[in-house]
């Protein structure tokens, strides 16, 4: 049975639920920054993707020349996490492999999920430990929903270093090699329906590690930090009064690829008993 953990520092609090190691809320108490999951319109607030981010060309990787079926963006999401260590602020979750795991994925590991509320801002961290006798392949990363009440098209993305944009297009999920040149007015990006009716935002290797999401008034913003991270991705649907912005470990696949995780395009390899490590965050503006 899951768990629903929350955390405060007396101004702002958090909820996470044990399954999935899913942040539920972070709020001061007035405004709640995050998506309130509806099961008719998007029954997620903020999935945790691992061990792969993104669909799999043919349902599944392939390792040793093995097909291993796992759903998009891994199966984290659906699993129970251990609430290993608890405090007022901060909160660690476990995932362990097991039997499941290791039908979906040949690898053994421990993944950690770990939150704490420091001032205003909400840190989160992945960290993956490599319990299998070799190399382990992966990728992790957020998938935050951002509530944006008034509808996501009265809100803009600032970046902080960018300028230019350069959009990587996907057909039916998967890279076609296409691209799409942004540029941005005072570095910010709006955000309209109908381009993310096109695909989802994917940038790769920009130079900002962290974007403000802000309502065009400036009455509510939130930055979303990611430094370390490959990968930015943008998502919602028409229509919505949330807006995702996860910062990935990970890329999409292109449409021709062949499975082969050891070969997947912004995978990580990780030696035996080493530990890989990443920390995005949520700020209250």
């Amino acid at each position: 049975m899951s768990t629903v953990i929350n955390l405060t520092n007396g101004k702002f609090n958090a909820k996470i639920n044990s399954m999935g190691a899913q942040l539920l809320s972070f709020n001061d108490g007035e405004t709640e920054y995050m998506w309130q999951a509806d099961e008719k319109v998007w029954g997620f607030t903020a999935p945790v993707l691992f061990p792969i981010c993104g669909g799999m060309n043919d349902g599944g990787i392939v390792y040793n020349g093995k097909k291993y079926e796992m759903p998009q963006h891994g199966f984290a999401r659906f699993k129970e996490f251990e609430v290993e260590k608890c405090t007022e602020t901060r909160a660690c979750f476990l995932l362990k492999s097991d039997e499941d795991t290791k039908q979906q994925y040949p690898f053994d590991f421990e993944f950690r999920v770990v939150f704490e509320i420091v001032e205003n801002k909400l840190n989160i961290t992945y960290s993956v430990i490599n319990m299998t006798e070799g190399k382990m392949y992966f990728s992790f990363g957020g998938h935050e929903g951002y509530a944006t009440p008034e509808g996501v098209e009265e809100y803009e993305i600032k970046f902080e270093n960018d300028t230019t944009l350069t959009r990587l297009m996907l057909k039916n999920g998967f890279f076609d090699g296409n691209t799409e040149e942004i540029v941005l007015e005072n570095n910010k990006m709006e955000l309209k329906y109908s381009e993310f009716e096109k695909c989802t935002y994917i940038f790769r290797n920009i130079n900002s590690e962290s974007v403000v999401l802000e309502h065009k008034s400036g009455k509510r913003k939130v930055r979303i930090g990611f430094p370390g991270h490959e990968t930015l991705a943008i998502w919602t649907l028409p229509v919505r009064n949330y807006v995702c912005i996860e910062p990935w470990c990970g890329i999409s696949e292109n449409e021709s690829f062949n499975g082969d995780i050891t070969q997947k395009d912004g995978i990580v390899e990780l030696g035996q008993s080493e530990t890989f490590e990443r920390t995005h965050y949520i700020e209250a503006l």
